[in-house]
């Protein structure tokens, strides 16, 4: 077995299926038109993901010549297109493996490489969603969290930063998405709740914190920041229409509070206590 098979294996074992609707949803939130997803293919004893490519033809002037259609594949693990940029795993691992504690500098061009990268981490964890590969949809979409991270703590510009930045609502939607999944794939119904509200809340704050920049926007953060929120909010009600997930704990205690609950808040900050001493046991 090789070691794709192997992670597949792991990832596969003792997982549950979803309900049709949120397989249903899951396929169209995260089907791209750019691209056609052919499946799985094998080459060299290594797992590959075959797609194929909507692209434009330009000419040398910038004039739109035609449509192209151009067949691809990416790996599963590692960076999509196989390349190890300067002898690391991807260009944010050569960052992360080089970082000190000065500020890091970044010109152009690395900001640029960044962002091709980050690009392919996130088409391949689309195509992850639709095969229900979610850990490894987790993972591309914490890579691109961490490359948010490397720009944002640079010495680049406060346009250029942000150009990365405004993107964090969507990447924290699929990494939380994808985790949740994940869960409930293994059957655990109430860290899935956890990780959706968590989300949401996170969403919510980050737009609240980010207004000015995204008020600056063609259409607006307050759209941009609702429209994600309002995804993780229908896998929710979908989740819990099909008895897949319960109201969280931390979702009730915040209700409670909103309400000036004193008992009910004490006795959700009891049980959550318990469990996380139970955890830790």
């Amino acid at each position: 077995m090789n070691e794709a098979e192997d992670r597949e294996g792991r990832e596969e074992e003792g997982t549950r299926e979803l309900p049709p609707p949120v397989e249903t949803f899951i396929q169209r939130l995260y089907r791209d038109p750019r691209y056609l997803l052919v499946g799985k293919m094998e080459r060299f004893g290594r797992e590959l993901i075959a797609f194929v490519e909507g692209c434009t033809i330009l000419s040398a002037t910038g004039d739109v010549k035609g449509q192209a259609l151009i067949n691809n594949e990416y790996r599963f693990g590692g960076r999509p297109d196989g390349e190890r940029p300067y002898g690391h795993e991807s260009l944010l691992d050569h960052y992360l493996s080089d970082r000190r504690d000065e500020e890091m500098s970044l010109d152009d061009e690395e900001l640029a490489a960044l962002r091709d990268e980050s690009w392919q981490y996130y088409v391949r964890r689309n195509f992850a969603f639709l095969l229900g590969r979610f850990a490894q949809a987790r993972d591309d979409a914490e890579h691109n969290l961490g490359i948010w991270n490397v720009i944002e703590q640079s010495s680049a510009s406060d346009a250029a930063r942000w150009s990365m930045a405004k993107w964090w609502p969507w990447i924290e939607r699929d990494r939380a998405v994808a985790q949740a999944l994940w869960h409930l794939q293994h059957g655990e119904s109430e860290e899935a709740a956890t990780e959706l509200y968590r989300a949401q809340r996170s969403i919510d704050q980050f737009g609240e914190r980010h207004a000015e920049e995204y008020a600056r926007e063609e259409e607006g953060g307050d759209a941009f920041c609702a429209q994600m929120r309002q995804h993780i909010e229908t896998l929710v009600e979908l989740l819990r229409e099909q008895k897949q997930i319960p109201v969280s704990l931390e979702e009730q205690l915040d209700e409670a509070a909103a309400r000036g609950d004193a008992a009910q808040i004490e006795r959700l900050r009891a049980e959550m206590i318990r469990r996380a001493v139970g955890e830790d046991e």
